[in-house]
């Protein structure tokens, strides 16, 4: 185990390279859920009872809106809104600054695990430099990964003999993103395996552990009602099931393989489905599912703590595999959990074939120097990586040239088609990005790229079906928030529906509390609109 003194200046180490490569991303604009977390949420603006109690209220009106009960999460968000407001570059300092503490943290349960100082501090270095964690870290609203690992991370190294504070700081990684729970089987192994023997008795551990397992409950429920207003996926047709397992096996090749070496990373990925169990992504997760499971149980038997680094990997999975599918399967993001997982397991592994070497000292410098050959080349991809998180436009595209069929590609094209006037390819891109799940109708409202088809019927009937997709999805949600309300009513105004316009908006209203105001503004803005559509150009009020 690593010394306090040793983890603070590592972490202070860590934080000042992770400063140097993420330099790019650091006065970069809030992008796509930065918008709804941070710039529209009006539970983070300001401190005070009513707020705090919304985010708190694990049935709450914060809740509903994030379709998430993360209330650290929130809190979090809240505390950097009162420090910085709408200055962007205060939160992606501390984003990064909390993914050094991550790192930090990591290299000292390495070095706990067995590995040698200088490999726990590689091993922090590689999942500080790693490419794919740039999305976790350069996106603003992904302040719930980064946070949750740290929180995870720290319950982990406090539980051999801090169990009160462990269960501390694992109920707040669990309330800033319920994939902490990767935690516990990690903590389970590592409490059966029991080598270094912990000065508490097996016993006393397992019953702390019991504890976490109660708070993964209580923490369970109303995440699960707030991530189910979003929808999900279901499979239709005899092999829905198989259909799953051969998606889950793609996404284990497609990560394994960003994992190992940063292929495949990308904003807004829509990788297709497999077609075929020979897919090479499916061969590629199924070989390397096997070989993690053979690695994992031959750890077990010989009662190495490699096996709790081989669950961390896979429970770290296991929420984003797409058994239980949802709307967008696949993120850079979602690597964040199982990286350190994989990172460990891999190190202790190779710890372990050297020191069966008889000239294992000879390997000492080559695997030193390739150590720093890789932390060089992921450094130099990482703030590749980070420039990419300046704005939506370098983000589009991103990921227009990784997916040329995807979401984004079509919104660019819709997009160029704009400024060229040209209403009816514009509308054609628009149908199509809507295909691929778009359903920002109010994003084409203000963006000034489309001002010059914007009164075009075909233009308008194009909007209409994508505020269309987004009214179905938010009908589906049961009590809608005051501010799904209002978008509702806006999505209603775009298609001309005045009546229901109008009533969306007088509910929220009606309901109160922060939003309403904007909700009279496009309320007066709708009645205007129907006056003007009825011939009255003073403006009428809607039916």
């Amino acid at each position: 185990m690593l010394p306090a003194r040793r983890l603070a200046a590592l972490f202070l180490g860590y934080a000042l390279v992770a400063l140097a490569v993420y330099a790019p991303a650091l006065h970069g604009a809030f992008v796509s859920d930065d918008v709804g977390y941070l710039l529209w949420n009006p539970w983070i603006h300001e401190v005070n009872a009513a707020n705090l109690r919304a985010i708190l209220d694990p049935m709450g009106p914060a809740a509903a809106y994030t379709a998430n009960y993360a209330p650290v999460h929130l809190l979090l968000h809240a505390l950097d809104w009162q420090l910085f407001g709408s200055d962007p570059f205060g939160h992606h300092v501390v984003n990064v600054a909390l993914h050094a503490l991550v790192s930090a943290l990591l290299a000292g349960l390495f070095a706990r695990a067995g590995l040698s100082l200088a490999a726990a501090t590689l091993g922090g270095g590689l999942f500080l430099l790693h490419p794919a964690n740039v999305e976790a870290v350069a996106w603003a609203g992904q302040l719930k990964t980064v946070a949750a690992m740290a929180f995870a991370c720290g319950a982990l190294l406090a539980e051999p003999r801090r169990p009160l504070l462990a269960a501390l700081l694992f109920a707040l990684a669990l309330l800033s993103k319920i994939p902490a729970a990767f935690a516990i089987p990690v903590a389970g192994i590592w409490i059966w395996l029991d080598h270094p023997p912990s000065p508490r008795s097996r016993g006393a551990r397992l019953r702390w552990l019991g504890v976490w397992i109660a708070l993964l409950a209580l923490a369970w429920l109303p995440e699960f009602l707030a991530f189910e207003r979003l929808g999900h996926v279901e499979p239709s047709g005899s092999d829905a099931a198989l259909e799953r397992i051969r998606t889950t096996l793609a996404l284990v090749g497609r990560y394994l393989a960003m994992a190992a070496t940063s292929y495949g990373v990308s904003a807004f990925h829509q990788p297709d489905p497999p077609g075929s169990w020979l897919d090479p992504w499916v061969l590629t997760g199924a070989l390397g599912s096997a070989a993690i499971a053979a690695l994992a149980l031959a750890a077990l038997a010989r009662r190495d703590r490699e096996a709790g680094f081989w669950a961390w990997a896979v429970g770290g999975f296991l929420p984003v595999s797409q058994l239980l599918p949802f709307i967008y399967p696949m993120g850079d993001r979602y690597l964040y959990c199982v990286l350190p997982g994989l990172l460990g397991g891999f190190g202790l592994a190779a710890r372990r074939a050297l020191a069966r070497r008889a000239a294992s000292v000879a390997w000492q410098r080559p695997a030193a120097a390739l150590g720093l050959v890789v932390l060089v080349a992921f450094a130099w991809r990482s703030a590749e990586r980070a420039a990419v998180w300046r704005s939506e436009t370098t983000l589009m595209l991103d990921a227009a040239r990784h997916y040329p069929n995807g979401m984004q590609a079509n919104l660019l094209r819709a997009q160029a088609a704009a400024r060229r006037g040209d209403a009816e390819a514009t509308a054609t891109a628009l149908r199509a990005a809507s295909a691929r799940g778009f359903d920002r109708f109010m994003d084409l409202d203000r963006n000034p790229l489309y001002a010059d088809v914007r009164d075009d019927p075909r233009f308008a009937a194009a909007v209409g079906e994508v505020a269309g997709r987004w009214i179905e999805a938010v009908e589906k949600r049961p009590n809608p928030t005051p501010p799904e309300l209002a978008l509702l009513g806006r999505a209603h105004a775009a298609r001309g529906e005045w009546a229901a316009a109008a009533d969306c908006l007088e509910r929220a209203i009606a309901a109160g509390g922060p939003g309403s105001e904007g909700a009279r503004e496009a309320l007066a803005a709708v009645r205007a609109a129907h006056g003007r559509e009825a011939g009255d150009p003073r403006g009428a009020p809607a039916p």
